[in-house]
């Protein structure tokens, strides 16, 4: 009988090499190593250590934009609840798809310039505007009131996830979705008082009292 594929095994090793030595540091002797298996063996799968990253990156990548597609065809929910259901999404693919998720976003656009990772930079700018697109149409509805333009704003809040690469690993289904739920109270209420914390900013300021003698 054929042998079973050890493509996933690969690619989970992978996905932890690369994420904690980073792509040039990673060699497919290491990777093989945590799989138990020789260099050679890998090429039965992959024909280069580059295309074994867009292979771990493709997986995260794909998944993120097929529910990003889901998200989008809601065209019933306040733009609140699709905010919330978003950063609930984005936790979610970082638990499913660790490390191989964080491997994507270190590596986006700064170490392999085929044009494989260049359909992935434009799938992370398809993102990038549907986030802007969501509180832009917060904005206008009332539901927000953003401190700056929805393009900074969006930049802010998956800024916020993206540094979740730093500190986050997966804590089971239900610690996960409480930690979204956090994240998303702390963006919602910059999204709800940044206008207004925005015009006093801008409010003009008494000068400061004189110094009075003793």
């Amino acid at each position: 009988m054929p042998r079973p594929s050890r493509r996933p095994e690969i690619l989970l090793a992978a996905g932890e090499e690369f994420r904690e030595h980073g792509y040039e540091n990673a060699t497919l002797e290491s990777i093989g190593a945590r799989v138990g298996i020789l260099k050679g063996s890998i090429y039965n799968y992959v024909g280069s250590k580059e295309e074994l990253l867009l292979a771990v990156v493709e997986q995260p990548a794909r998944a993120l934009l097929a529910e990003l597609d889901l998200l989008r065809a809601d065209t019933h929910s306040s733009v609140t609840v699709r905010l919330q259901e978003l950063i609930r999404m984005q936790v979610r693919i970082f638990s499913e798809w660790y490390p191989a998720a964080f491997v994507y976003l270190r590596h986006l656009g700064h170490v392999v310039q085929s044009p494989k990772f260049a359909e992935f930079r434009e799938m992370d700018g398809r993102y990038m505007a549907a986030v802007e697109g969501l509180l832009a149409e917060g904005a206008a509805s009332g539901e927000f009131s953003l401190a700056a333009e929805p393009r900074t704003v969006a930049r802010a809040i998956v800024g916020m996830l993206d540094w979740m690469q730093h500190w986050f690993t997966p804590r089971g289904e239900v610690e996960d979705l409480e930690l979204a739920d956090e994240l998303f109270a702390m963006a919602l209420g910059g999204l709800i008082a940044g206008g207004s914390m925005r015009a006093l900013n801008r409010s003009p300021r008494p000068a400061p009292a004189a110094p009075t003698r003793p």
